[in-house]
């Protein structure tokens, strides 16, 4: 019964995923993504609503959240520059294309909306404020963030596309540690998971 308490949800979001990207059940990825972040959003605040009470929120937590969604958008320019010259994953830019290719299903605006929410906040209020706080209660701090950013990575594998692989193993670290910096107060991961999508896919995209 506690294994099923502890993955369960990690089942879950890797069948929504895999149905997402490569079944497709639903012609349009942007109503899947919808979806599937909105019912793992709805199990985490489920399961622990205290996470989103008033106390959590404040000026720092925000502003922390903020900058470090400039921060990540900035390491990630940099990274993309990087495959430019380095050249080490091969037709890099092929395959950043195709992260983009969705983009055409929906209005920009649309898809900028559903990036900020429900999806990046979905996406972190499940990983980070459901699983990685779950895990720590029984794991600790250092195993619930290896986990959590193990399981994140893995869910994107079947996508086949290595860029979007090394983009997910990225952010599951870089948000896992602020939400172990914050002592597991999600607000700040949560903010810059919900700016930085829509910055990167696209206000400022790399394609």
């Amino acid at each position: 019964m506690m294994l099923y308490k502890y993955f369960s949800g990690v089942v879950l979001a890797f069948i929504l995923w895999y149905l997402m990207f490569v079944v497709k059940p639903i012609e349009n990825f942007w109503i899947m993504m919808v979806i599937s972040t909105s019912l793992l959003s709805v199990i985490s605040i489920t399961t622990n609503r205290k996470q989103l009470s008033f106390e959590n929120f404040n000026y720092k937590e925000i502003l922390i959240g903020l900058f470090s969604a400039v921060i990540l958008y900035l390491v990630f320019f940099a990274g993309k520059n990087l495959l430019d010259v380095l050249k080490i994953i091969p037709n890099h830019q092929q395959n950043i294309s195709n992260v983009y290719a969705s983009r055409g299903m929906l209005p920009a605006w649309t898809i900028a909306l559903f990036l900020f929410f429900p999806v990046g906040f979905g996406e972190e209020i499940f990983w980070r404020g459901y699983l990685q706080r779950m895990f720590s209660e029984k794991y600790g701090n250092t195993k619930s963030f290896l986990l959590t950013t193990f399981f994140y990575t893995a869910i994107h594998i079947p996508t086949l596309n290595p860029v979007l692989i090394l983009a997910a193993f990225l952010v599951g670290i870089y948000w896992g540690l602020i939400f172990i910096w914050r002592k597991n107060n999600i607000v700040a991961p949560m903010v810059s998971h919900m700016v930085w999508d829509p910055v990167i896919f696209i206000i400022l995209p790399f394609s």
